[in-house]
């Protein structure tokens, strides 16, 4: 019988192109994929490039070539940010690395859904932009601010590298959509109104023009709630141990103590909405029992 294979996480290697995220290996269930994207996280976060390091393995494992458009923005744009240009902030949740965990979680989500090249380039590209020059900030108070704020600075990057006017706005659309507040909600109704039918999601005043690609395009809606649950999957959905560290960060970029009960509450609200990300509820369930074993609301 021959021994078994060391995991990436055991052996402490650089991440290898065959094995999550950067492909499906089926034989692995929600619990090892987990911790394989939680070593992959930290191997390459200890990288002084790890979002130009991260997008080529990102990209070569694609397959789409070095000269495809969204390719060459997103790793002008991954370079940029490791050297510090709309990094976020550095202490806080939403920087690099929150950029780099996010990214890859949409890709693996992508690869799940064996969704083509070019789109998985685009959800791709749409995570590494999606909190570009987050300012720690809350959303909340204003709705599409930080998307908005994303979009318009990753505009020159995206001209630069000559991405075309139509993909240009289902990225804007696609990191629209990961307003928690109001563009999350509209990409889901989208989503399902596409996948399950019914009647069609109107698009409100309030809401950015640019939100009307999601109704009339069913694909991109589906990459806008896979964008979405990518956005938060780190933080609730691989272990207890990095659904911990997440927690820590967050609180430290609002400067605000944020416990179990609030971290239940999240997962609570979250998983009722979890779809193309699915494969990874027995690990949210683990992750919220864990939070309960700590002392959280029963």
């Amino acid at each position: 019988m021959f021994p078994r294979r060391p995991s990436r996480r055991e052996t402490k290697e650089a991440p290898i192109l065959t094995r999550p995220p950067f492909a499906v290996v089926d034989s692995l269930g929600p619990p090892q994929v987990g911790a394989e994207l939680v070593a992959c996280f930290a191997t390459l976060g200890a990288r002084r490039d790890r979002l130009e390091h991260a997008h080529s393995l990102a990209s070569a494992s694609v397959g789409l070539p070095e000269s495809e458009p969204l390719l060459r923005a997103g790793r002008a744009i991954a370079r940029d940010i490791d050297r510090g240009v709309g990094a976020g902030v550095a202490t806080g949740y939403h920087n690099s690395q929150h950029f780099l965990e996010v990214m890859l979680s949409a890709l693996y989500l992508a690869r799940l859904l064996r969704l083509a090249p070019q789109r998985t380039m685009r959800v791709v590209t749409a995570a590494l932009m999606h909190d570009f020059h987050h300012d720690g900030s809350h959303g909340t108070s204003s709705p599409f601010r930080l998307e908005r704020l994303a979009v318009q600075k990753a505009q020159p990057y995206l001209r630069a590298a000559r991405v075309d006017d139509d993909e240009c706005r289902r990225l804007e659309a696609l990191v629209l959509a990961t307003d928690p507040s109001a563009g999350v909600p509209f990409a889901r109704a989208c989503w399902a109104n596409h996948h399950a039918g019914g009647p069609e999601t109107p698009l409100a005043a309030t809401l950015p023009p640019p939100l009307e690609h999601l109704r009339a395009e069913p694909d991109l809606a589906q990459e806008a709630v896979l964008l979405a649950e990518a956005d938060v999957l780190p933080s609730i959905g691989l272990t207890w141990n990095h659904a911990e560290q997440l927690q820590s960060r967050l609180a430290s970029e609002w400067h605000t103590a944020l416990g179990p009960d609030d971290k239940l509450r999240f997962i609570d609200r979250m998983v009722g909405e979890i779809s193309v990300a699915s494969f990874f509820i027995p690990n949210m369930r683990a992750v919220r029992q864990a939070y309960l074993g700590t002392g959280g609301a029963r």
